[in-house]
């Protein structure tokens, strides 16, 4: 088969057109593969922050506590004066 001036053999078409393919197919499964990563690490990202949160409220409510003993500690020391 001849296109223009470029003499191109009917099985060298049939190889591009499979390596075009088999290339792909190559990238489809590449990008899955990425996207299963990137939900993965996204998931471990949220949970982290969960517990992150969940660590700053404690924090939170453990000084709330204490505010609220200093300030009952202060009152009975000034009744006791």
């Amino acid at each position: 088969m001849q296109i223009g001036i470029i003499n191109i053999q009917l099985t060298d078409l049939y190889y591009l057109i499979a390596g075009f393919m088999l290339a792909c197919i190559i990238f489809l499964f590449r990008t899955t593969k990425l996207k299963n990563e990137i939900k993965t690490v996204i998931r471990q990202y949220e949970k982290k922050s969960i517990g992150m949160d969940d660590s700053s409220l404690r924090v939170k409510t453990l000084e709330n506590k204490i505010k609220t003993l200093e300030t009952a500690l202060k009152k009975q020391m000034e009744n006791n004066n």
